[in-house]
C-alpha cells in the first residue's frame, strides 16, 4: 500500500487546522495574485505595454513598506520589466528573496532565490521548475504555503521589516536539499557556506537603472540563511555544474549553493533570512533582532496582527464581498512602497553611489519613491493612513537630497532617477510640508529652490539627476522650445511635458515659500506657475509643442503621441493642469464646453485609466460645478478597471498608485492637486467607511456615511458634522475626523 498520498492528506490537514485558528479577518479580504496576469478589464484592454499588460505585481509576503519580498519565483533573473511571478506561468522555481518594485516596469536588484527540492532535480532555475499550488484560503502578505508535489514538500513563508522565515515539511526526508541562487546577471557577488554553524550568506551588487545601467549603485543586496538542521553534504554550483564541498564561489555566471539537509523525525525544516543593504554583518544583525529564535508561527501571527492593524485604518461596512476584496487588495498594495533601506542600527549606504554608511537617528530612512506615479495619491493616501511611517520617508527624502545637493526627480535604489521630467520629490515633500508633518522646513525650502533656480553648471550633472535640465530656456522663455535637445542620453525631448511639470513644481514650491516667508520668492515663483499657458494654442484648443520664436509646431494630432510630451497626448497633456482648474477650464471656452470635451475624452477613448497623467481626470468634473459627472465615472471605472482575480487590475500598479485611487475613490474623495491640501469628492463605495488618521489610531475618526433613497442616484449634498459643505475637502478636515454624510 502506498501510504504517501495519505500522509500528505493528514500532513497538509493539520497545517490548515493551525492556520485557521491563526486567521486575520482584514487579511481574508487581500487577494495577494490580484494584479499578476495580463488584464482583461477596462481601458488597458488592446493597449499592452512594454513588457506585456499585466499588472506586474507579484504574491508578495512582507512587512507593510518591507525591506526585503519573499514570493514564488516563476522567472529567473534581474532584467528590467520581468517580474519575479506570474500567475499564467503556473511552474515555480523556488521563493525569490526580492526587492522588486510591485507594479513597475524596472527590474529586481540585490535579490536571491531559495529553492527547497528532492528526488531527481537539477540546479539551474528553469531546469528544476515544477508546478504547485498555494493555499488559497490563508494566502496573504502575511503568509504564503506552496504545495510542490514533484519535490514532495510543503513551504511555508513569513517575515518581518527585514527578515523572512521558512519553515519545509518534507514527505522525502531522505534527499532534503536547498538549493540557493545569487540573482546577479552580470555574474557578480559571492555566496559562502559555513557547515560548522548551519549558516550561509551572500552578496548580490546592484546597478544602476536607466540611465545607469552598468555603473554600480554603491551597495548590494546581503543575506544571512540560518538553518535549524545540519548539513549531512554541501557544495557550490554554476548553472548547472556542481561543485561539492566547495564552501565559497564568487564573481560567476549562474552562481549559487546547495546544501542536504539532515532532518529529525519532525521532517520539518526551518530557515531564518536576514537581509540588508549594507553588509552582511548588518544582515546577521538584523536576523537577530527581528527572529531570535525559531518559533514560526510566532513570527507569523505577528506580521498578521502588523496587516490587520493596517488595514483597520479604514474599515468598511457593507458593500459586496467582491468589493471588500478590491479594497483591502488595494489598500495593501499601496502599502508596499517606499522600502524600508535602513538597518535595525540605522545604517545604510549613503545616497547616490556613496558607499560612506550613513545612520539615520530618530527615524527609518527608506527609499524606492517611484515618485512619478506615486505623488498623485499613493504618497497622500499614506499621509492619512500610515502618518508616522509617511513622515520618515518624507524626512528620508529630505536627508538624501541634502547628502547628494540635489533634489532627484525621483528615488529608485537610494539614488536619483533622472529619467523622469518634472520635481515629483519635490511634490512629495511640498505636500507633507503644506500638511503640516514635522519635515524640517528650512532643509527641505533649501532644496525646493535650488532646483527652482539654479543649474548645476556641466551639463553632465543633470544625467546623475542633478537639477531641471533646461532650466535657463525656461526661466527666459517661460518654456523650453523645440529646438532645445536635453544634453543628456535619456529623456532628450519631451520639451513641453518638462515645461508644465516645471510649472507645477514652481506653484508647489510657492506654497513652501509662503509656509517659510520667503515672500519675494513666493511671488516670482506663482508668477512662473502661469508658464503652462504659453503652451495651449488657442487656434488648436489644446497643449502644442512651441518653437523660441514663439510659433507653435503643427506636428500635432489631439491624440497621438508626440516626441514633445511624455508617454501622453496633447489632450492627456491638457488636462493634466491640476493647479489651475479655473484657467483651463476658461482658456476651453468655459464651464459648459469643459464639460463636453472631459465627456468625449471618456466616451471616444482618450482616456487612459492605467496612465499615470490620466487618474485625476474623472474628477474635473467637479471644475464644471458637475458633481454628478464625477460621481457618475468614478464609479463606472472603479467597477471597469478592478476586480479581485489575478487579472483584476486595468494597468501596471506603479508602486501601487493604481490601487490608491480605488482606495480613495472608494472612500469617496480624491487628491487632485498634491500640494494643495484639498480632495475633491466623488461618490463612497460603502454605506460606511471608518478612517483613522492619527499616528496611534485612536484619534477621532472619520466617520463616511451614505444616505441612499434611490440606488444609483448620484449624491446631491455633503454635510461634515452637520454642517453643508461644498464637494470639496481639506486635509484637516478629515485629519480632525468626525462625521461626513452623502446625501441624495
Amino acid at each position: 500500500m502506498n501510504r504517501k498520498p495519505m500522509l500528505w492528506v493528514l500532513m497538509l490537514g493539520a497545517m490548515l487546522s493551525c492556520q485557521r485558528e491563526m486567521g486575520s479577518s482584514l487579511l481574508t479580504h487581500v487577494h495577494p495574485l490580484t494584479g499578476s496576469a495580463p488584464s482583461l478589464r477596462g481601458s488597458s484592454v488592446g493597449r499592452p505595454g512594454l513588457y506585456g499588460d499585466a499588472g506586474q505585481t507579484v504574491p508578495a509576503v512582507t512587512a507593510p513598506f518591507g525591506m526585503t519580498q519573499f514570493t514564488p519565483q516563476t522567472r529567473s533573473g534581474e532584467k528590467p520589466g520581468i517580474a519575479p511571478y506570474y500567475f499564467l506561468d503556473g511552474m515555480t522555481q523556488g521563493i525569490r528573496v526580492s526587492h522588486w518594485t510591485s507594479g513597475t516596469n524596472l527590474s529586481d536588484y540585490g535579490s536571491f532565490t531559495l529553492s527547497p527540492v528532492s528526488g531527481q532535480f537539477t540546479l539551474s532555475p528553469h531546469a528544476r521548475k515544477a508546478a504547485f499550488f498555494f493555499d488559497n484560503d490563508h494566502h496573504s502578505p502575511a503568509y504564503c504555503a506552496m504545495h510542490i508535489p514533484l519535490f514532495d514538500l510543503i513551504t511555508e513563508v513569513t517575515a518581518t521589516r527585514r527578515c523572512g522565515f521558512l519553515r519545509i515539511s518534507w514527505l522525502n526526508p531522505n534527499d532534503a536539499m536547498i538549493v540557493i541562487d545569487v540573482n546577479n546577471d552580470r555574474g557578480e557577488g559571492y555566496l559562502e557556506i559555513f557547515p560548522e554553524k548551519n549558516e550561509i550568506v551572500a552578496s548580490n551588487p546592484v546597478e544602476g537603472i536607466f540611465p545607469g545601467e552598468g555603473v554600480s549603485a554603491g551597495f548590494s543586496g546581503h543575506m544571512v540563511l540560518r538553518f535549524d538542521n545540519g548539513f549531512e553534504s554541501y557544495g557550490t554550483c554554476t548553472g548547472s555544474d556542481y561543485h561539492r564541498g566547495e564552501c565559497l564561489i564568487r564573481d560567476q555566471p549562474g552562481m549559487g549553493g546547495f546544501v542536504k539537509l539532515k532532518l529529525d523525525a519532525s521532517q520539518l525544516s526551518r530557515i531564518r533570512v536576514g537581509t540588508s543593504f549594507t553588509s552582511v554583518e548588518e544582515a546577521r544583525a538584523n536576523l537577530e533582532a527581528e527572529i531570535p529564535d525559531w518559533d514560526f508561527d510566532s513570527a507569523r501571527k505577528a506580521l498578521e496582527t502588523t496587516w490587520e492593524q493596517l488595514l483597520a485604518r479604514a474599515e468598511v461596512t457593507g458593500g459586496t464581498p467582491e468589493q471588500r476584496n478590491i479594497f483591502y487588495t488595494a489598500l495593501a498594495h499601496s502599502c508596499l512602497h517606499p522600502r524600508l533601506f535602513s538597518d535595525v542600527s540605522g545604517t545604510c549606504p549613503g545616497f547616490g553611489g556613496d558607499t560612506t554608511l550613513q545612520r539615520a537617528e530618530g527615524f527609518d530612512y527608506y527609499t524606492d519613491f517611484a515618485a512619478w506615479d506615486t505623488y498623485r495619491a499613493q504618497m497622500p493616501l499614506l499621509s492619512l493612513i500610515a502618518p508616522r511611517e509617511y513622515r520618515d520617508m518624507v524626512t528620508s527624502l529630505v536627508t538624501a537630497a541634502s547628502q547628494w545637493g540635489w533634489l532627484p526627480s525621483a528615488s529608485l535604489r537610494n539614488g536619483p532617477q533622472p529619467a523622469a521630467t518634472g520635481d515629483y520629490v519635490a511634490a512629495i515633500i511640498g505636500d507633507a510640508l503644506m500638511k503640516g508633518f514635522d519635515i524640517d522646513r528650512e532643509k527641505a525650502w533649501s532644496l525646493l529652490r535650488r532646483n527652482c533656480f539654479e543649474t548645476p553648471g556641466q551639463p553632465e550633472a543633470y544625467a546623475r539627476g542633478m537639477g531641471r535640465p533646461s532650466l535657463g530656456s525656461y526661466q527666459q522663455l517661460g518654456y523650453i522650445p523645440l529646438e532645445e535637445i536635453v544634453s543628456f542620453p535619456f529623456r532628450r525631448e519631451e520639451q513641453v511635458s518638462r515645461s508644465l511639470e516645471y510649472a507645477y513644481g514652481d506653484w508647489v514650491a510657492a506654497q513652501v515659500a509662503r509656509l517659510v516667508g520667503e515672500n519675494a520668492d513666493e511671488e516670482a515663483l506663482r508668477l512662473r506657475a502661469d508658464n503652462h499657458t504659453l503652451l495651449f494654442d488657442p487656434e488648436k484648443g489644446w497643449i502644442c509643442g512651441k518653437f523660441a520664436d514663439g510659433t507653435f509646431t503643427s506636428d500635432f494630432a489631439p491624440d497621438g503621441y508626440v516626441p514633445w510630451l511624455t508617454e501622453s497626448t496633447p489632450r492627456q497633456a491638457t488636462f493634466s493642469v491640476v493647479h489651475d482648474l479655473p484657467g483651463m477650464v476658461e482658456r476651453m471656452g468655459g464651464a459648459e464646453e469643459f464639460r463636453r470635451r472631459l465627456e468625449a475624452f471618456f466616451s471616444d477613448g482618450g482616456y487612459w485609466h492605467g496612465h499615470g497623467p490620466n487618474y485625476h481626470v474623472p474628477y474635473l468634473f467637479n471644475a464644471t460645478g458637475d458633481w454628478a459627472a464625477t460621481q457618475h465615472t468614478v464609479t463606472r471605472l472603479m467597477a471597469a478597471e478592478y476586480s479581485d482575480d489575478p487579472a483584476g487590475l486595468g494597468g501596471q500598479d506603479d508602486a501601487g498608485q493604481f490601487s490608491a485611487w480605488y482606495v480613495f475613490s472608494a472612500m469617496g474623495f480624491y487628491p487632485v492637486c498634491p500640494g494643495s491640501n484639498t480632495y475633491f469628492a466623488g461618490a463612497p463605495l460603502f454605506p460606511k467607511i471608518t478612517l483613522h488618521t492619527g499616528e496611534n489610531g485612536k484619534e477621532r475618526p472619520l466617520v463616511i456615511e451614505t444616505q441612499t433613497k434611490q440606488p444609483g442616484k448620484p449624491f446631491a449634498s455633503l454635510r461634515l458634522n452637520g454642517k453643508t459643505i461644498t464637494p470639496v475637502l481639506n486635509h484637516d478636515q478629515i485629519r480632525k475626523g468626525g462625521k461626513l454624510l452623502f446625501l441624495q
